[in-house]
Formats: C-alpha cells, sequence, structure tokens
C-alpha cells in the first residue's frame, strides 16, 4: 500500500474517532431515574393499609329472646343467597369438656341463619346433637356442616361432624358419638370440614396439638393418641384416606384448625 493511502485512511479513522467523540459530548446528559416511592402498606399482611370496614357494629345479630351470645368461632356465608350461617356455644363463654355451660347441659339450638342485611334470624336448630361446635362451612346445596369437637362426660356426644339440611334436619353425623379416637370411623378433638368441588368430605381433625410447643410434648402426644391429621371422606361418608400428624415437619400439624379450597379446587 501506498505512503498516500496510509495517510489517507489514517485521517479517516482519525476523522471517525473524532465525530463520535463529538457526538458523544453533544448527548444530554441523563440523570437515572429515582426509585418508585414504596408501598403505602404491606399488601401481604394488611399492615399500614387504610381499613376498608372502620365502622365496627358490636353484638351484631338478633338473638332471640333471653338468648346472649356465648364462645363462638364460627361463621360462614352461604353461598346461594348471601345470608350469614354462624353458631353461639349455647351461652357458654369458654369452650371444652368439663365447662359447666355448654350445648350439653344447655341445650338450646346453637345454629344460627342471620339476614346478611338486618341480623334477624332466618333459621335456628341443632339442639340437643351436640357439645361444643367448633367449624362450619356450608356447602354449595346450602347444606350445614359443624364439627363437635369436644366430649361430654358421659360419652354419648361429641368428636364428630354433623351435617343439617338448609331447614335443619340432620342428614349425617361422622364419627363415634363422644368417643375420641384414632381410627377411620373417629376424630379426636375435629377442628373443621369443609367439601371439594365433587361433594368429598375434608375434616381437620386435632386440637389437642396447639398446646405441645416442645418435640418431648408432641412425641408423648402423638403415643398418647392425639391426632393432627387431615380426614378425606366421599360424599356419602365412606372413609378414603388420612395423612398428617402432630408435628412441625412438612406434612405434620401442631393444629389443623381451619381448611378452605381456593378458586381452583385445591
Amino acid at each position: 500500500m501506498s505512503l498516500s493511502r496510509n495517510l489517507t485512511a489514517t485521517v479517516f479513522v482519525c476523522g471517525a474517532l473524532v465525530l463520535a467523540g463529538c457526538a458523544t459530548e453533544s448527548e444530554p446528559t441523563t440523570e437515572m431515574a429515582s426509585a418508585p416511592a414504596p408501598a403505602p402498606g404491606n399488601t401481604i399482611t394488611g399492615e399500614g393499609l387504610e381499613n376498608p370496614a372502620p365502622t365496627v357494629t358490636l353484638n351484631w345479630g338478633n338473638l332471640p329472646e333471653g338468648r346472649e351470645w356465648g364462645s363462638t368461632a364460627g361463621i360462614d356465608i352461604d353461598p346461594n343467597d348471601g345470608h350469614i350461617w354462624a353458631y353461639e356455644r349455647c351461652g357458654a363463654g369458654t369452650f371444652g369438656g368439663g365447662v359447666p355451660i355448654n350445648c350439653d347441659s344447655n341445650p338450646v339450638d346453637p345454629i344460627f341463619k342471620f339476614d346478611r342485611n338486618t341480623g334477624d334470624v332466618l333459621a335456628n336448630f341443632g339442639g340437643g346433637i351436640m357439645m361444643t361446635p367448633h367449624g362450619i362451612h356450608v356447602d354449595a346445596d346450602g347444606n350445614v356442616w359443624v364439627t363437635d369437637f369436644a366430649g361430654n362426660q358421659d360419652g354419648t356426644k361429641g368428636h364428630q361432624v354433623h351435617k343439617f339440611s338448609p331447614s335443619g334436619e340432620l342428614l349425617m353425623s361422622l364419627g363415634t358419638a363422644g368417643q375420641a379416637g384414632s381410627g377411620p370411623d373417629q376424630f379426636n378433638q375435629p377442628n373443621d370440614v369443609v367439601t371439594g368441588p365433587d361433594g368429598s368430605i375434608y375434616v381437620g381433625d386435632g386440637h389437642g396439638g396447639q398446646g405441645m410447643t416442645t418435640a418431648r410434648a408432641m412425641n408423648e402426644g402423638r403415643e398418647s393418641g392425639a391426632t393432627g391429621r387431615i380426614m378425606k371422606f366421599s360424599a356419602d361418608g365412606t372413609f378414603i384416606k388420612e395423612w398428617g400428624q402432630i408435628g412441625t415437619l412438612h406434612g405434620e400439624f401442631r393444629t389443623p384448625h381451619a381448611l378452605a379450597f381456593d378458586s381452583q379446587g385445591r
């Protein structure tokens, strides 16, 4: 290559570098975008978010004359008409076996259906059948399921799951009345019940594990027959399977206290 061609190539290269440098210098300086402002609260836990229902109505629900709200831990919404199902433990201020007031010693009707707008009673039933209602579930047909988690002193009520029609007819009872156990036809303090999309019945069984806070206590609980399991039954009440025990490992439960299905039936 001749000297003149080398000089020409050098000039072009240098010219390109100069142009590039000029273009770089002529570009406006871009400031880094500021980080978005943090959310006003935790959208998972709700902490810090505005209360969507700031008004609280105390003692809602118009109980029959002479009745007062006892201990309760169960409520569900009727999927057909939107009214409210709940129970109260027959005036008992606390719950469990051995308390002076329960649905055995005071056999009034513990299950209520309330008008969602007025709080008036639309249905009331279940007296004389159970000891201590704990979980309540209304299935797609409007049937009402209730777990009775404590046994009476006579060993004739409790440790069962009951299914009622919307009008209060007893349609089915699972478990052995008044007899706690760990067999497929027994419950030991059943907490909650829910029905699946195919009508299968699921029961969270075992309330005592929540007080077992050490490995030793949980081992002793399992050896004594205490349960921490999920039980599955067919729609007609036939036992299918169970899983889980008291513990803190994967697949174990301290207390399977509440059950629910998501929108995909899981």
